[in-house]
């Protein structure tokens, strides 16, 4: 009888051992303090890619396709797009494709993205048919617009026909109208693709949270080094989505430091404009005098375009002046600090580019 219950124990013990367990399962207890819990109890991955599943079954990742993507520039990706090698509706399943894979519950996941937008390969498809037109003649092609480039959005930033959360769990209902810079991106023709994680309310209510972790999206990783590199925050999912490569850029919010924390712990480019050059209306805020939306890209050039499109004005940037950047250097500028804001200045005044050391060495 004794050796039955001893069997029947260890049995039970057997089960629940870490090795019977699933993948997602051992991603949800860790060792390390700071990455307790990574995984969020309120998403499933199959939920946020439902409404791509049929075009994803159809869908195959090749080397071409990649060659196209992977670290382009948005006018190398449409000047792709009017070569006809590529289409934006395979733009836009690339990066979908690229979430379902790698984003979550896995062990390579990165839980930067929150939800898809629905509507993503319907305005894929009609700008491609567009793009026809303009092969055609009709109307003329710019390869420094923002037209069927998928943008997501950090989830603190409203968009019509998805959630804003800002990672909370109490505003998991909450379905808003699109917020201003939202609205003007979609008349300057991008895709929004979805919406990415962020440190909870914008790291507002917890200073001792971990960066990028919040209960709707659950812990944002970095991709350099997913336990080893913080991610930065609070704009974590638009800085490890644009480093990842799922998506052509994001768009963060920042009151102080949030995008550009994330842009450098992610090696992304990032930019808080001056307040009140973009619209805050639809963004939850936290402070009126310091809070902007801003562009998260992987170089200077798409974050010009991006900025450009929140704006919605043409004038802004030309293209002409976008064009350069790709040319631009600061060889030969002189870069200095003001010794009186910091005891050591840096022991770089007047030291020029390319002979300053790094800061971080």
């Amino acid at each position: 009888m004794r050796f039955i219950l001893l069997f029947l124990a260890f049995t039970v013990w057997s089960c629940n051992s870490p090795k019977a367990v699933n993948e997602v399962s051992q991603t949800i207890n860790q060792d390390n303090e700071q990455f307790k819990v990574l995984d969020s109890r309120f998403l499933k991955k199959e939920d946020i890619i439902a409404p791509f599943k049929d075009d994803l079954s159809s869908f195959r990742e090749s080397e071409e396709l990649k060659s196209l993507i992977l670290e382009k520039s948005i006018p190398e990706i449409q000047q792709a797009v009017y070569d006809g090698k590529l289409s934006y509706q395979q733009l836009t399943l690339f990066y979908v494709n690229r979430i379902a894979k790698y984003d979550r519950e896995n062990r390579k996941s990165l839980n930067a993205v929150i939800a898809l937008n629905p509507q993503a390969m319907e305005d894929a498809y009609a700008y491609d048919l567009r793009i026809d037109e303009f092969r055609r003649g009709e109307g003329k092609f710019n390869p420094y617009s923002l037209m069927g480039m998928p943008i997501l959005l950090k989830d603190n930033i409203n968009a019509a026909g998805m959630k804003t959360t800002a990672g909370a769990a109490v505003l998991k209902d909450l379905e808003p109208q699109n917020a201003r810079i939202v609205q003007r991106l979609i008349e300057a023709d991008a895709i929004i693709l979805g919406k990415a994680n962020l440190s909870e309310w914008a790291y507002f209510f917890c200073g001792d949270c971990p960066s990028g972790y919040s209960a709707i999206g659950g812990q944002t990783l970095n991709p350099y080094g997913r336990k080893d590199i913080d991610t930065g925050g609070s704009s974590s999912g638009s800085g490890v989505a644009v480093a990842a490569n799922f998506a052509v850029a994001a768009v963060g919010s920042e009151t102080a430091g949030s995008i550009l924390s994330p842009a450098s712990q992610n090696s992304v480019v990032g930019l808080k404009p001056s307040v009140g050059t973009l619209s805050g209306i639809g963004i939850v805020p936290i402070s009126t005098y310091l809070d902007t939306a801003g562009p998260m890209s992987k170089n200077v050039v798409d974050n010009v375009i991006l900025m450009r499109g929140m704006l919605n004005d043409q004038r802004m940037f030309s293209d002409l002046f976008i064009a350069n950047l790709g040319t631009s250097t600061v060889q030969g500028r002189v870069f200095g600090v003001f010794p009186g804001y910091k005891k050591s200045a840096l022991c770089c005044c007047g030291r020029r580019s390319g002979a300053i050391r790094s800061y971080y060495s």
